[in-house]
């Protein structure tokens, strides 16, 4: 595993999973509602989800490495590409609040769990997503699967850790998730990060290629 360009996918996946998405509000208003530790649940339903997402991309794009290398060189400029429409989309977007109902039935585990899982497992943009994301931290010079499987591995704990820690301050967040202009102003930090990362890519791979 190239070091180098694990650590910039660290750096990468980091920026993605501080920013408040479907996932991370649900995980919130679950917290708020019946606790942080049932909402554990939620959590790993929604890391499940994202492991198979993971595997059946990963399967795809081993084909393609087997297949031609030309072929992987286009797909990870796609993922350059796509990188940087993300910090767009991010900068534009308006963002999703009112996610913080009280509801008064009680959840349990299995119900939790469903829930994260879904809500990922619905997403038909998460296989691309990964799909686009992976290649551009893959060095041809190393064994595919073995850096799929760190990549991965390292992509379910940061996005894990990063629930955790909205999960766990929830209450106190919640002001601030509610408040579209806060963060409307956050994501167009994190999108002007994602595109500084897509174009910092872009250079590394015309010297690594």
């Amino acid at each position: 595993m190239n070091v180098t360009l694990w650590l910039s996918f660290l750096g990468t996946v980091l920026i993605i999973g501080v920013t408040p998405g479907p996932s991370v509000l649900l995980a919130s208003a679950n917290s708020m509602n019946y606790g942080a530790r049932k909402t554990v649940g939620t959590i790993l339903g929604d890391l499940s989800a994202n492991a198979i997402q993971i595997a059946l991309s990963s399967l795809g794009l081993a084909s393609i490495v087997i297949s031609s290398g030309e072929i992987f060189g286009l797909i990870k400029w796609a993922g350059v590409a796509y990188l940087i429409y993300m910090g767009i989309t991010k900068i534009i977007a308006k963002p999703e609040i009112g996610a913080f109902k009280k509801e008064e039935k009680q959840k349990g585990f299995f119900k939790l769990f469903s829930e994260g899982f879904l809500m990922s497992a619905s997403n038909p943009k998460a296989i691309v997503f990964f799909a686009a994301l992976f290649p551009l931290f893959i060095d041809q010079n190393f064994p595919f699967v073995s850096q799929v499987v760190v990549l991965g591995a390292s992509y379910l704990a940061i996005d894990g850790i990063c629930l955790l820690i909205y999960v766990k301050f929830a209450s106190r967040l919640k002001r601030y998730l509610e408040d579209q202009e806060k963060i409307h102003f956050q994501n167009r930090i994190i999108g002007a990060l994602l595109i500084l990362s897509g174009l910092m890519l872009s250079t590394v791979r015309r010297t690594n290629n």
